[in-house]
């Protein structure tokens, strides 16, 4: 094939994708399964396009990214957090799930080697569309939100499991039980070997080369990649799947402070190659395939939208969470997951399975991410209806009384009661951007008077002993302003001395109605930033700290 060939057949994948996603965006659901449907589209529906060898390494690109980005998620704070519920409801809720989707390939007389594939392929639910939809709720600091997000990590780690299996009978031929006890023997040997190398890295090598190339962005990007790559070739080097290697490299780096916001700059980068990737497996589906197995589609896809979330919300209850909240964690967790596309690729590509099958797995996760991203949009809504017509009843008798009610106005960004921590009750904090002398002094200040602050910086250095909420990243991003909580701030702070940022940072909170204070240096733009609103210019030169913060208390901008 020649280059304009690879180049065009590019173009149709990203204007399919582009086109679908647009799509998916207007109907409220992910866009994996846009990219999916354009695959559909370009390759069995229309016959434009084949998978090209060119183009199936682009997609591997997209796959080591994207595990490389869910490892990212899987630090040891987060799984502490709701250890005991995700640990135990996970592992409960894995296996239950994996038994009984075998049972049902089982009884439509599917063979061992495909029972034991949907068994696992279909065991998982989706990190990326649980976190993208709970992101956009605002819930993700919810109680459900924790619960389900642990749960997610939990499979997570399931994952290094599953890819070593993979990876020990990646072949295609049937072995000999000693050539399977020695390939299966050999995976989980060199899996060892890099989950000591992962566990290395996290707490002796990675921590002081990251601080030293913390003051440069684009340096810490590339280096965050670099070290996804340097245990993609070690997988490599070790038989071991490659998507492996860049999930342990996530998780490396996901025990270090920067894991915010590596995740937000890999992820630009990671939308393209996944995009690429999943309109070239909706290429390689067969449709014929899955409509012939309709049958077995339909009874996979009632299971996972109408009783893995009832499973799931049992199990949680058991843990002594409230009826609502175990219900609005099934809800959560109601779909399979990208993982089993990711797995049937895999499988496809060393000869384990054969293509109706792949078929079969994607046609279940279109409908079951399509109809649950609805549940998890309307959950509330779902749950209140589900209450007043008693069937919460059978939650009733499980489990103890949960974690205490929250008071007052602690509720979740869904409007639901008691599923929201103490740090739900503050409002309208200040975030303060640039810790320089004058932002650290500021953002002291500010605390001591008993102010809620979120302080924000690109040097995790300047960060430390602030005695606040910090967020690592840089604040022309508007990812780091949400993470910080720009939505509901009440006062907007720039101590920076970068013109450019302080432009941006005052139109933005001029945008959404927050009072801004920025530091002035350069007379010439004052005036730019008095038409941008801004309701006081600091100048560090002309008054202290504390006269700073005398004039902003006499101006009405914060509480004295």
């Amino acid at each position: 094939m020649t280059d304009v060939e690879i180049l065009r057949d590019l173009g149709f994948i990203l204007l399919g994708a582009t086109a679908m996603a647009l799509l998916a965006r207007v109907l409220r659901i992910p866009s994996i399964l846009g990219y999916i449907t354009a695959g559909l589209l370009l390759g069995p529906g229309f016959g434009l396009l084949e998978v090209s060898h060119s183009v199936e390494i682009i997609s591997e690109v997209g796959i080591i990214l994207l595990l490389f980005i869910v490892g990212l998620e899987l630090s040891i704070e987060k799984i502490r957090e709701v250890g005991k519920v995700a640990f135990a409801v996970g592992g409960a809720q894995m296996a239950v799930t994996g038994v009984v989707v075998a049972a049902i390939a089982w009884a439509f007389g599917l063979s061992g080697g495909q029972i034991l594939f949907l068994g696992v392929a279909l065991t998982f639910s989706s990190t990326v569309v649980v976190v993208k939809l709970l992101d956009q709720l605002r819930a993700l600091d919810t109680r459900h939100g924790r619960i389900a997000v642990g749960i997610l990590l939990v499979q997570d780690l399931a994952v290094v499991l599953v890819l070593t299996v993979v990876a020990g009978l990646a072949g295609g031929t049937e072995p000999t039980t000693s050539e399977l006890a020695r390939d299966l023997g050999g995976a989980f040997g060199g899996t060892l070997v890099l989950l000591v190398a992962a566990v290395a890295a996290a707490r002796w090598l990675l921590p002081p080369i990251f601080r030293w190339v913390a003051g440069q962005q684009q340096a810490l990007f590339i280096f965050a990649l670099s070290a996804c790559f340097v245990f993609v070739v070690l997988s490599e080097w070790l038989h071991l799947s490659v998507e492996l290697g860049a999930f342990l490299a996530g998780v490396s780096l996901a025990q270090l402070p920067y894991n915010h916001d590596l995740r937000r700059r890999v992820h630009p980068l990671m939308n393209f190659f996944v995009a690429v990737f999943f309109v070239s497996l909706g290429i390689q589906m067969e449709l014929g395939a899955a409509l012939e197995a309709w049958a077995l589609v339909l009874a996979l896809v009632a299971f996972t939208l109408f009783l893995k979330p009832p499973l799931i919300a049992h199990l949680v209850r058991l843990m002594g969470e409230r009826p609502r909240i175990a219900m609005r964690s099934g809800l959560t967790l109601g779909q399979t997951s990208e993982f089993s596309f990711i797995l049937g690729a895999l499988a496809l590509a060393n000869g384990l399975i054969e293509p109706e099958l792949l078929s079969i797995v994607g046609a279940v996760g279109l409908l079951t991410m399509g109809i649950s991203s609805f549940s998890v949009m309307n959950g509330n809504r779902l749950v209140e209806a589900m209450e007043s017509r008693g069937l919460l009843r059978y939650l009733a008798g499980a489990g103890g009384d949960g974690p205490p009610l929250p008071t007052g106005d602690d509720v979740g960004s869904d409007g639901e009661a008691g599923e929201a921590d103490e740090g739900d009750a503050e409002r309208a904090p200040t975030i303060v951007v640039g810790m320089n002398a004058l932002g650290r002094a500021v953002v002291k200040k500010l605390a001591e008077r008993g102010h809620t602050v979120v302080a924000i910086d690109t040097d995790p250095e300047k960060l430390e002993d602030l005695g606040v909420r910090t967020v690592l990243g840089n604040a022309e991003y508007m990812s780091v302003l949400e993470e910080a909580g720009i939505s509901s701030c009440g006062l907007l702070v720039s101590t920076l001395q970068i013109e450019d940022v302080n432009r941006l940072l005052a139109y933005r909170a001029r945008k959404l109605g927050i009072p801004s204070v920025i530091h002035v240096f350069d007379r010439g733009i004052e005036e730019e930033l008095r038409g941008l609103d801004v309701a006081h210019l600091l100048n560090s030169r002309a008054a202290g700290v504390r006269r700073i913060l005398e004039e902003l208390s006499e101006r009405g901008v914060f509480a004295p």
